[in-house]
């Protein structure tokens, strides 16, 4: 007799690529919205409190996958309590005057991570190289998760700027567009790998969906506010445009680095049909930096 296909044990099917994009879209959405109603009310508090919990989150994700190493979880411990303090300063030092997060902010974050690091491997005897590699992933790990994520306060808040929100709304969307892009050209027409010992399912077709998406956000921003996004003029905006497609997709293939070497699909589950934290935040952290340095080299 066959057996029935609701039989228990039996496997689910895996979902379609348009089932997955419509809810990767749609979690997507929900996110723009919750940015774009912190703008639209003028609530910079709400901004920085969504990139500082973005921040904490990611940080507590990417040490969670040390937890295999018992030794690790003082270390992953104190990654998010230094993680936790330099956000909860952060807003602190930004949202009542309206200016940047002071330089001393962010290299303060990585000497207290540098001494934490060593006071902990001080109380234990030492496990050779094994040692070594918690302290480097310690200082590693905050400099991924936290110091880089760290440039989109100093976006929100760019000295010269005629509306730093408005700048964090461009540099959002011009990065997600450029992942949503990649993922639907790349699945509609994806045929020559990119890096397939890194990342499979990535392809130049979809690399080539990665500027066009970007591009497609630059100029829909440029179109509708242009006198909000200074100092960036459309020359420096179509030059933007494809560094931020860049670097999104080197920050995707910079995690796909982290969980293959970790031997996962994604690097947590709280956000249906993209996964963590962390593969939300990949390119964001990866296309901040370079937005901000854009810009500052021509303000």
């Amino acid at each position: 007799m066959p057996a029935s296909s609701s039989a228990p044990g039996s496997a689910s099917p895996a979902p379609s690529k348009a089932q997955v994009f419509r809810v990767r879209l749609t979690s997507t959405l929900i996110l723009w919205a919750l940015i774009s109603v912190a703008l639209w009310l003028q609530l910079d508090s709400v901004l920085v409190g969504i990139v500082g919990l973005l921040g904490i989150l990611g940080t507590w994700e990417y040490f969670r996958l040390q937890n295999a190493d018992a030794q690790s979880r003082d270390f992953t411990r104190l990654a998010v309590s230094i993680s936790f303090v330099y956000w909860v300063a952060t807003g602190l030092l930004t949202v009542p005057g309206h200016r940047e997060p002071p330089w001393w902010l962010d290299a303060a974050m990585l000497v207290i991570t540098l001494h934490g690091a060593f006071y902990l491997s001080f109380r234990t005897a030492l496990d050779g190289t094994n040692t070594l590699r918690r302290i480097q992933n310690l200082v590693f790990g905050m400099v991924y998760t936290t110091f880089l994520a760290g440039f989109m306060t100093r976006l929100l808040f760019f000295e010269g700027a005629a509306s730093g929100r408005h700048l964090l709304l461009l540099f959002v969307m011009t990065t997600k567009f450029g992942d949503m892009g990649a993922y639907a050209i790349g699945s509609w027409l994806g045929k020559h790998k990119m890096i397939p010992h890194i990342s499979p399912a990535k392809t130049w077709q979809g690399f080539g969906g990665a500027i066009a998406g970007s591009y497609l956000a630059m100029v829909a921003m440029m179109l509708i506010v242009p006198e909000k996004l200074a100092p960036l003029t459309w020359g420096h905006a179509l030059i933007l445009a494809p560094l931020l497609s860049i670097s999104g997709v080197a920050g995707d293939l910079a995690e796909s680095v982290l969980k293959r070497c970790h031997s996962i699909k994604d690097s947590g589950h709280k956000l249906p049909g993209i996964g963590g934290i962390l593969d939300l935040t990949d390119s964001l952290i990866f296309t901040a930096p370079v937005a901000y340095c854009y810009l500052k080299s021509i303000s």
